[in-house]
């Protein structure tokens, strides 16, 4: 039982990862078609992974910013600014 789903997971993994590959090249060499041709095949999946490149990339630039404040141990230099630009920044790319 294990070693089947472990072989059906294996698949789907691979599958998907490659369907992100391809939506994701398709979306820079030919956006509208990519678009077209997730939106004809109804694949949820996709589409939620396609369309939240956006958010991934929000949260991995403010993720590198903070740790890189922590690393620096510049403490509170910033002030509530920086505090809150964080905690914006972290918000609106997880309310996906």
């Amino acid at each position: 039982m294990f070693k089947r789903l472990a072989k059906i997971g294996v698949l789907l993994t691979i599958k998907e990862g490659y369907l992100l590959a391809k939506n994701t090249y398709g979306l820079g060499a030919h956006p509208f078609k990519t678009l077209k041709s997730l939106s004809r095949e109804k694949d949820r999946s996709q589409e939620l992974l396609i369309s939240g490149w956006p958010m991934y990339v929000l949260a991995l630039g403010a993720g590198v910013v903070w740790v890189g404040r922590r690393l620096l141990a510049t403490g509170e230099t910033g002030g509530w600014g920086a505090k809150g630009m964080t905690i914006l920044f972290l918000g609106l790319s997880l309310a996906a």
